[in-house]
């Protein structure tokens, strides 16, 4: 077989087309398992095929036998970087791009909140709010500089002039306090 695609290369490069025709059938094989092996996209592969070929002749044109390369070794290296340097490409995908589910656009996710947790969110918060009253001033003052104000249990202590594990404490027992008020 090796000798059969050296003479085949070899008339090739003399410019028989029937030769080289001969030689991409051969090496089709090799084309459609190096784009299974590196660049597996079945919607692409009458392009990928196509791109096969297309390197295999540039290939015949540009191999060297001075090298010690076989033709065969060469050719596989060549389709390995073709499809190899397909994942650098930039793909543009269109939004309506049909898919198997639906389009594409279908697949993207909001940032913004669905509208039935924006209603629970604000239910929970005035519920929150109006359970507030039942705390001290000093457990109200901690949950509302920590859950609302975002200030760190540090920052709270500096504030309210007051112990970093007074403020923990003090937030522990806000929170029991209003977990059994609420969940009643």
């Amino acid at each position: 077989m090796y000798e059969e695609i050296e003479d085949l290369l070899n008339l090739s490069r003399k410019g028989d087309v029937e030769a080289k025709e001969t030689l991409l059938l051969k090496l089709n094989p090799l084309i459609i398992s190096s784009i299974r092996r590196y660049y597996n996209r079945i919607t692409q592969y009458d392009d990928l095929i196509q791109e096969g070929y297309e390197t295999i002749l540039i290939a015949i044109e540009q191999y060297d036998q001075s090298k010690g390369v076989h033709f065969l070794g060469y050719i596989k290296m060549m389709l390995k970087y073709c499809y190899l340097n397909k994942h650098k490409e930039k793909q543009f995908l269109s939004l309506n791009e049909p898919l198997e589910e639906g389009e594409f656009i279908d697949l993207l996710e909001g940032d913004e909140k669905e509208p039935i947790d924006v209603m629970l969110e604000k239910e929970e918060i005035n519920i929150l709010y109006n359970n507030l009253d039942c705390l001290t001033e000093r457990q109200k003052q901690v949950i509302v500089d920590f859950y609302i104000n975002n200030l760190s249990i540090d920052k709270i202590a500096n504030k309210m002039q007051i112990s970093y594990r007074t403020v923990v404490n003090t937030k522990t027992v806000a929170i029991k306090k209003l977990r059994n008020i609420i969940v009643k």
